[in-house]
């Protein structure tokens, strides 16, 4: 298995073991095997799950954990436990379906953040998923590499398919030189001092390497948007879309996307009454990221964008420094309602 072990992890944890009755050892117990070593060894997971087609075929947990709540009467253990990942990958494959238009590959990865807990759901292949639940909002990112690790290892080994590196890689922080270029624009009404304050913190951090598009919405409203799509250096990436209609297909993903956001937040009452903090969309080519201001309002918040599969940890990055530096209150431009 990829990844260091760390001090806690030294020592296994003991799993409870659900199985589905479709489910084979005999035939799949090799999954089996590298789901237990992973789950017997990362104590920032509640729960992993294993499903196929949408239906769950086995979920390991620490040893007298009951299941999840919001099971219904008559349900077997296994369908209990597995309830909510059936969701979790239906609202995968519903937020595939809308990123679709954007041509950059299959959705790989999801990851769901409160301050108190989270859920993952990678695609090992079409129709086959792994589930993770955290219960510590400081697990999600334990809980993420190693099932990461894991999805990348059975993959790999057991399915002799390419690596597609969920998660992104371990790759240089880039140092920006302040002169790339920057397309730039801001939402209605906007006071020029702000608009200049904002262009600035916008210009610092966006480039063509990694963070390469950012847009801050208040209520749903677009606050600002900026973008790299102009600069030379990746212009490659823009073979099957033109740098104008994937700026404004990004504009619209956003809005596209706020109803399976809403669910998702339902689907997250098991797990967290919390809101959200933070949601990555990992597709073959990039991410795109989802952080909400530390303010309890659910439409505010940075949408992030990188082209770069290599790196999508370091776009993140880029993503968590810029909010260090929005002004707050933030700007609230006229809603397009009004």
């Amino acid at each position: 298995m990829s990844g260091d072990m760390r001090p806690d992890q030294e020592r296994l944890i003991a799993i409870d073991r659900l199985y589905a009755e479709h489910w084979s050892a005999q035939r799949f117990g090799l999954i089996n095997e590298l789901s237990e070593q992973v789950a017997a060894t990362c104590p920032d997971l509640r729960s992993l799950s294993h499903f196929s087609n949408g239906v769950v075929d086995f979920s390991l947990r620490p040893a007298g954990v009951a299941p999840l709540p919001g099971g219904r009467a008559g349900d077997l253990e296994i369908e209990r436990e597995g309830r909510s990942g059936a969701q979790l990958v239906l609202s995968m494959q519903q937020f595939e379906k809308t990123l679709d238009p954007l041509l950059t590959g299959a959705l790989m990865r999801m990851v769901v953040e409160t301050p108190t807990g989270g859920l993952y759901c990678g695609r090992v292949k079409a129709a086959q998923h792994i589930v993770g639940v955290t219960l510590d909002g400081a697990g999600v990112p334990p809980m993420d590499e190693a099932l990461n690790a894991l999805i990348t290892d059975i993959r790999v080994d057991l399915l002799s398919l390419s690596e597609e590196h969920p998660g992104g890689l371990d790759k240089p922080y880039h140092r920006l030189s302040g002169g790339e270029r920057l397309h730039f624009t801001a939402g209605r009404q906007m006071d020029e001092p702000q608009v200049a304050r904002l262009r600035g913190i916008w210009h610092r951090f966006l480039n063509p390497v990694d963070l390469q598009y950012a847009a801050l919405f208040a209520n749903w409203n677009l606050v600002c948007v900026g973008d790299a799509f102009e600069d030379p250096t990746i212009g490659v990436r823009f073979l099957n879309i033109d740098p104008a209609t994937r700026r404004r297909k990004y504009r619209d993903t956003a809005d596209q996307l706020r109803d399976t956001i809403a669910q998702l937040r339902n689907l997250l009452q098991p797990v967290s009454r919390e809101p959200m903090t933070r949601l990555v969309l990992d597709v073959q080519e990039g991410a795109i990221y989802f952080h909400w201001l530390p303010n309890g309002h659910n439409g505010d918040f940075v949408c992030g964008v990188t082209l770069d599969q290599h790196q999508v940890d370091n776009a993140e990055r880029r993503i968590r420094e810029l909010l260090t530096e929005l002004p707050q209150p933030i700007p609230r431009p006229r809603s397009r309602r009004q």
